[in-house]
C-alpha cells in the first residue's frame, strides 16, 4: 500500500486527491497516514477513552469517602451531561477542521492573523500536557486493580505495599498500551474490537452478576440509602476543617476524571474516511452513548452496596476491591479485577493514541523540541512510532510521584482533567470571540444550539479546573498535599516562558502557526475524486 502511494507522488500526480485528502490539503497539510477507519473506530478512540466500565471503579473508592452514594450519582449524572454539551461545542468545530492534532490547529484558525499563533501554541502545550498526564493516570488506575487482585490472594506481601512496585507495574502497562498504537492500522482496528467486547463483558457482570449476588446475600440498598446518603470522609484530623459542602464539591472529580477526552476522536481524523461528518459523529455520539449507559450501571452499583463502612475502612490499592469481596466473594473479585486491568489497560492505550498523535502533529508544525525526530512516521506501517517512544518515556517519569505521596494518583487524574480541559477552552472561546466572523460551520453544525452551548461549556470547564486545584484532605500535609496545582503550574509556566523567552528563542519570535506541508498551487491545481481510491488510478 505504502509501495503504491508513494509511486503516484514520484510520477507526478501530486494533484490528485480523494475527497478527504484534498479537504485536507486545503487546511495545510498533506495526506502521511493510511485512511483505513470509520466511524466505529472514530466512536471507539472515545468511548474507551471514557470508558466507565473501568473507569467507575477506578475512583470508586475516592467518591465513597468525599460525598458517599449521593453525591456519586448526582455529580456523575450532572458531569456526564455537561460533557455532552462540551462535546457538541468541539464537534462543531472538528466537522469544519479535520485534522490530526486539531484542538491547537483550530485555536490557529480561529484566532486570525493576530491571535491565531499564540492561541495555538498554548492549545497544543495544553492539550500535550494534558494527555502525557491522561496515560499514566489512567495506567496507575489500571495497576491498582491488579494490585488489589495480588493483594486479595496473597494479604501478606508487603512488596504489594510499596510504592516502586505499583510504579514497575505502570511503567510495564504502559509499554503493553504502547504497542497497538506503534504496530501498524490494522492491529489498531482489531485493539478497538477486543476493548469493546472486554468493556462489555464487565457491562453484562454489572447489569447480571451483581443484582443476582445482592439478592442472594441480604437484598439491595434502600433509595434512601442510595440517594440520601451522604458521607464527608476528607476530614483526617480531630477537626472538621472541611464542610459538608465542600467535600461534595471535590468528588466532582468522580465523574470529571471519566467524561473528557472527546478529542480522540479528532486525532485520528486524518486516518478516517469521510472525516468531516464521521469524526463529528463519533465525538457526540461517544460522549451521549456513556452517559446514558453509565448511569443505570452506577445506579445498580450504588444500589448492590454490602457495607458501606466496610468499604470506607478497606484497605486495598483501590476500595473497588472490598466492594467486590463483600458482594461476590474473594475469588469472584480476583476474577473481576483482573478484567479490569485487562480493560482499563485498553483505556490507556486508547489514551496512549491521543498523545501520540498530539505528539506528532505538534511536532509536524514544530512546537516540541526536537520536532524533526518526534514527527517521523515510519516507512512500512505509517505510525508516528518516535513520538510513542516520547509518550512512554514522559509517562513513566510522571508515574514515580506514586512512590512517595498516598494522594500521587488523583493529583495526576486532576492536573490530567484540568490541562485537557483548558485545551479545549481555548478554541470553544476563540469561535465565539476573535473568530466568529472567520468560522465557516460545515454542513454538520449546531446552527442556533452553539452559542449556549458554548456558554455552558465554557462556564463548566471553569468551575471544573477551579474545583480540581483545592485540597482533596484534611488536614493539608506533605503527604495529603494536593500536587495537580504545582503540574497545572508548571505546564503554565513551561508554555509561557516558551512564548516570551528572549533572544529569539521564543515562540513568538519564530512561531507563526501551522506550517504547510503541502504547496497551494498543488491544492490550487487539485482534481476531487469522488468516492475513488487514488491509488487506484
Amino acid at each position: 500500500m505504502a509501495a503504491e502511494s508513494e509511486s503516484i507522488h514520484e510520477a507526478g500526480a501530486k494533484n490528485i486527491f480523494t475527497q478527504d485528502e484534498y479537504q485536507l490539503a486545503q487546511l495545510g497539510y498533506k495526506q502521511e497516514f493510511f485512511r483505513g477507519l470509520g466511524l466505529f473506530e472514530n466512536w471507539a478512540a472515545t468511548f474507551t477513552s471514557m470508558n466507565f466500565a473501568s473507569g467507575i471503579p477506578v475512583l470508586f473508592g475516592f467518591v465513597m469517602y468525599t460525598g458517599g452514594p449521593t453525591a456519586a450519582f448526582a455529580n456523575w449524572t450532572m458531569v456526564g451531561g455537561l460533557s455532552f454539551i462540551v462535546s457538541l461545542s468541539m464537534a462543531e468545530i472538528a466537522a469544519a477542521l479535520p485534522t490530526a492534532g486539531g484542538i491547537y490547529y483550530w485555536s490557529y484558525r480561529l484566532g486570525g492573523p493576530k491571535w491565531g499563533p499564540f492561541l495555538s501554541w498554548m492549545t497544543g502545550w495544553w492539550n500535550w500536557a494534558g494527555w502525557v498526564c491522561v496515560v499514566p493516570g489512567v495506567q496507575q488506575g489500571s495497576t491498582n486493580f491488579l494490585i488489589s487482585a495480588l493483594e486479595i490472594q496473597y494479604p501478606d506481601a508487603e512488596v504489594l505495599t510499596k510504592g516502586w512496585f505499583a510504579w514497575l507495574l505502570t511503567s510495564v502497562g504502559m509499554f503493553f498500551a504502547m504497542a497497538p498504537n506503534v504496530i501498524n492500522q490494522k492491529v489498531l482496528q482489531w485493539y478497538f474490537r477486543f476493548a469493546i467486547l472486554i468493556f462489555h463483558v464487565l457491562v453484562v457482570m454489572y447489569w447480571v452478576w451483581f443484582p443476582i449476588k445482592a439478592a442472594q446475600t441480604g437484598g439491595f440498598q434502600s433509595g434512601s440509602g442510595v440517594f440520601k446518603h451522604f458521607y464527608n470522609g476528607i476530614n483526617l484530623g480531630e477537626e472538621k476543617q472541611a464542610s459538608d459542602a465542600y467535600c461534595w464539591v471535590i468528588s466532582i472529580l468522580f465523574g470529571a476524571w471519566v467524561f473528557y477526552g472527546y478529542d480522540a476522536s479528532v486525532h485520528l481524523a486524518e486516518e478516517t474516511h469521510e472525516a468531516s461528518e464521521v469524526v463529528a459523529k463519533g465525538m457526540w455520539m461517544s460522549t451521549l452513548s456513556a452517559w446514558l449507559m453509565s448511569v443505570p450501571t452506577l445506579i445498580i452499583i450504588l444500589f448492590c452496596i454490602r457495607d458501606f463502612d466496610g468499604i470506607i475502612a478497606g484497605t486495598y490499592a483501590n476500595n473497588w476491591a472490598e466492594y467486590l469481596v463483600q458482594l461476590v466473594g474473594p475469588n469472584g473479585a480476583v476474577a473481576i479485577l483482573s478484567l479490569l486491568w485487562v480493560d482499563s489497560t485498553c483505556a490507556t492505550a486508547s489514551c496512549f493514541m491521543s498523545a501520540q498523535r498530539v505528539t506528532y502533529a505538534i511536532s509536524r508544525d514544530g512546537i516540541l523540541p526536537g520536532s524533526k525526530y518526534f514527527r517521523r512516521l515510519s516507512k512500512k506501517s505509517h505510525m508516528p512510532i518516535h513520538a510513542a517512544w516520547l509518550v512512554l518515556a514522559m509517562s513513566v517519569v510522571i508515574t514515580t510521584a506514586v512512590i512517595g505521596s498516598v494522594v500521587a494518583f488523583s493529583a495526576i487524574t486532576a492536573a490530567a482533567t484540568i490541562a485537557t480541559n483548558v485545551s479545549y477552552l481555548f478554541p470553544i472561546l476563540a469561535r465565539h470571540t476573535v473568530g466568529r466572523h472567520s468560522f465557516e460551520p460545515a454542513k454538520w453544525n449546531l446552527g442556533r444550539w452553539t452559542i449556549p452551548c458554548a456558554v455552558v461549556s465554557g462556564c463548566y470547564i471553569s468551575f471544573l479546573c477551579v474545583v480540581l486545584l483545592l485540597p482533596q484532605l484534611y488536614p493539608v500535609t506533605g503527604e495529603t498535599l494536593n500536587y495537580a496545582p504545582i503540574m497545572i503550574g508548571g505546564i503554565s509556566l513551561v508554555s509561557l516562558l516558551g512564548w516570551v523567552f528572549p533572544f529569539g528563542y521564543g515562540g513568538m519570535s519564530w512561531f507563526k502557526g501551522p506550517q504547510r506541508t503541502i504547496s497551494e498551487e498543488d491544492v490550487a491545481a487539485g482534481v476531487v475524486l469522488e468516492g475513488q481510491d487514488v491509488r487506484k488510478v
